[in-house]
């Protein structure tokens, strides 16, 4: 238990970021599980020679290493920021949960923008198709 009200908020805050971090994981697992659902049947498809499976390959190829390359910059800033923090700022007032929240959060904010994008933009030309 928190022994100071600042260390209590300081945990409530941090049981907060986790519960935001576990939501935005959830949420991303259920829009890539239903990207994978219907992106399947076009890429199928792009095997055997459809031009529009072949291009939704290339794109889902295009959209992951570009989420790669955007997660790897947000979390070598998030980090770099913790540790001008940690330099500059005296240890007690650095909250290292917070850090690891927010370095966590911004790595996977690239995934989830795409993930949710695609899961969109795929049930719509479903039901237009």
């Amino acid at each position: 238990m928190p022994s100071t009200p600042r260390k209590a908020r300081a945990a409530i805050a941090a049981g907060g970021a986790a519960q935001a971090l576990a939501a935005r994981m959830a949420t991303m697992q259920a829009d890539a599980g239903l990207t994978i659902a219907m992106r399947m049947p076009i890429l199928m498809q792009g095997a055997l020679g459809d031009s529009r499976g072949q291009r939704e390959a290339a794109q889902a190829v295009t959209e992951k290493v570009t989420a790669v390359l955007e997660s790897g910059f947000a979390a070598g800033q998030a980090g770099a920021l913790f540790w001008w923090g940690l330099m500059l700022s005296p240890l007690g007032s650095v909250d290292l949960a917070d850090a690891a929240a927010k370095v966590a959060h911004s790595t996977l904010e690239p995934f989830s923008r795409r993930t949710s994008a695609n899961a969109a933009r795929l049930g719509r030309s479903r039901r237009r198709g």
